[in-house]
């Protein structure tokens, strides 16, 4: 019964799920390998876009390092306050790519650590983040500031190292006075950064367009036809369920778990 209804509801949503997934697929993502370039109005922070896109092989940081993205203030569209701090708020948890969608599981204990303005060290795992929020730095007389901060990867052992895959943080920017915790602005919406470790270009964007997915609540990965849908309502009762697509436009649902304490 459980199937039959979601295959309802499917048929239905089917071309807003495909559509946007086949889009971000064929998208280049290239605002997305940019700097993050916020501005504020009144007491909100606005950015270029939510999702960004970052290499721990490229030529700058080597294997398992990279200062990219940058943090670049786009003033035109809305200064800061000269002297104050322009900050970020690690949210959520590290996840891993395997290779068909994101797992809250890393393969060797992978974390993800970014070393801010106060040589703080900002860590990101499978279990959580840390509580401090970071300094990306001090707001110039222009009302602008352009830094970049540094990210890199650890296992286990405490080593500079990652297993082959793809690695999503996420951090919600704000700016305060120095030296306080109270924002003065905040960004309603957090920011997304995939770091490539490894994959070849083809498969780094499937798991950029699967992470793009991921904070509407659904996500589909094109090359396996898998849906993962985070939450749906049958009977009285949440699930997170898996569908593979098959032809025809219809969908076989392959899993279906109960979501625990849903809202």
């Amino acid at each position: 019964m459980l199937k039959k209804w979601i295959l309802i509801v499917m048929a239905a949503a089917l071309s807003a799920f495909i559509s946007p997934a086949i889009a971000a697929e064929e998208d280049n993502h290239e605002l997305h390998s940019e700097d993050i370039q916020p501005w504020r109005i009144g007491a909100e922070i606005f950015v270029n876009s939510t999702l960004f896109e970052a290499d721990f092989g490229d030529l700058s940081g080597g294997l398992f390092a990279t200062d990219d993205p940058g943090i670049d203030v786009n003033v035109q569209q809305g200064a800061f306050t000269p002297g104050n701090w322009l900050r970020f708020q690690s949210i959520g948890q590290l996840l891993f790519w395997n290779g068909t969608q994101w797992s809250e599981t890393t393969p060797n204990g992978e974390r993800i650590e970014i070393t801010d303005a106060l040589n703080n060290t900002i860590s990101f795992n499978a279990n959580g983040v840390s509580e401090i929020a970071g300094v990306i730095g001090e707001i110039d007389s222009n009302g602008g500031l352009h830094e970049h901060l540094n990210f890199r990867i650890l296992d286990a052992s405490n080593t500079p190292n990652g297993s082959l895959g793809a690695y999503r943080i996420q951090f919600k920017l704000f700016e305060s006075a120095p030296q306080s915790n109270t924002s003065v602005s905040i960004a309603a919406s957090p920011i997304a950064i995939v770091f490539n470790r490894g994959l070849a270009f083809e498969s780094f964007e499937s798991a950029v367009a699967a992470a793009a997915d991921l904070d509407e609540n659904s996500a589909f990965i094109a090359e396996t036809g898998l849906l993962t849908i985070q939450r749906v309502k049958a009977f009285g009762t949440y699930y997170r369920v898996k569908l593979q697509y098959t032809e025809n436009n219809q969908f076989q649902l392959i899993e279906a778990e109960e979501v625990i304490d849903a809202d």
